[in-house]
């Protein structure tokens, strides 16, 4: 609790209804035992309030006027049930100005509450493989852990992409993304621009419901002077959902960032009548492993396993290390 600055008025509504107290900001908060009352000694409460700090109890403030916690408590149950899983809402409160008048409780969004789990993630992704090994590999990844049974991906190939054409390969991409999502199979979407862009010509204007079935989404750099989106216009859902989402870069693929498109060209494609996005079915499923604490990104390619990197590559180092020992 603050005390009110000076300079601020109280709402004569408010000051006669209630006794009043300071919110965070300064302002004058009220809480009745229910609607309609007026508490006894309110007028002379307000007419008496000076700058000092009046605390209010936390059962007070949950039990008062507004049955906040009892109200949250039904929304998070009822949440619970219809998605069949744990919720996290995002609430506003609009509180009435007069007697008369009722409280409103706006419910804003409602998702999945977003679990992090390191189940099945061997080794932290501390070096990146090399496009021995990758078809995609990044140092800004978002989300956590093995993404399993993936054999099909959309993308746009930068020879395919155009500029001039970016509704019409969103158009695309949603009906591909329909054919999927009736089929049961998730994907990986990957294309140059930023995904979700609402300007078409720094990337391809999807919303979310046209890549809903995708379960790892990778952008690259379309232009170095466009600045890759990192997820952003679809960070909510990529964290409540647990997706993977990531980025590489035109400068870093010069360092140890890869996205190799031309892989992907020589893949089995999947003829969905398109003329931008291409669908490719991979012989044996992708192994695909963000690690959410170096925020390392990678996509194997098929016969390229990443527990046999891992294990090579520790070899090597522990291999290095003795030598070094000896040296010293």
């Amino acid at each position: 609790m603050v005390p009110r600055p000076a300079g601020i008025s109280l709402a004569p509504e408010a000051a006669r209804a209630v006794p009043l107290t300071s919110d965070v900001h300064g302002e004058r908060v009220v809480f009745k035992p229910k609607y309609g009352e007026v508490v006894p000694g309110a007028e002379e409460a307000a007419a008496g309030a000076g700058p000092e700090l009046q605390p209010v109890p936390l059962p007070r403030v949950l039990a008062g006027e507004v049955p906040l916690a009892k109200a949250l408590s039904f929304l998070l149950r009822l949440g619970s049930a219809g998605l069949g899983c744990p919720v996290e809402l995002e609430f506003a409160v609009r509180a009435r100005q007069t007697a008369g008048e009722r409280h409103q409780l706006h419910l804003l969004q409602i998702r999945p509450q977003a679990q992090v789990s390191r189940d099945g993630l061997t080794d932290n992704v501390r070096f990146l493989p090399s496009a021995e090994y990758a078809a995609v590999a990044s140092t800004r990844a978002l989300g956590h852990g093995r993404f399993e049974g993936i054999s099909d991906v959309v993308y746009v190939s930068p020879e395919r992409f155009d500029v001039g054409q970016t509704e019409a390969i969103a158009a695309e991409i949603s009906r591909v993304n329909a054919a999927l999502h009736a089929e049961g199979r998730k994907y990986l979407l990957m294309a140059p621009g930023r995904w979700g862009s609402k300007d078409a010509a720094t990337g391809i204007p999807v919303t979310w419901p046209d890549i809903d079935n995708s379960a790892i989404i990778i952008e690259t750099s379309l232009d170095k002077h466009i600045p890759i989106s990192q997820g952003s216009h679809f960070f909510q859902n990529i964290i409540s959902f647990g997706l993977g989402y990531m980025t590489v870069s035109a400068e870093e693929t010069k360092q140890s960032e890869i996205a190799d498109y031309a892989f992907w060209d020589t893949q089995r494609a999947v003829s969905h009548d398109t003329q931008f996005v291409r669908h490719i079915q991979t012989e044996a499923p992708l192994e695909i492993v963000v690690d959410g604490t170096s925020r390392h990104g990678v996509v194997m390619k098929p016969g390229k396993g990443f527990d046999v990197y891992v294990s090579q590559l520790n070899a090597f180092m522990a291999l290095a290390g003795d030598q070094s020992g000896s040296a010293s």
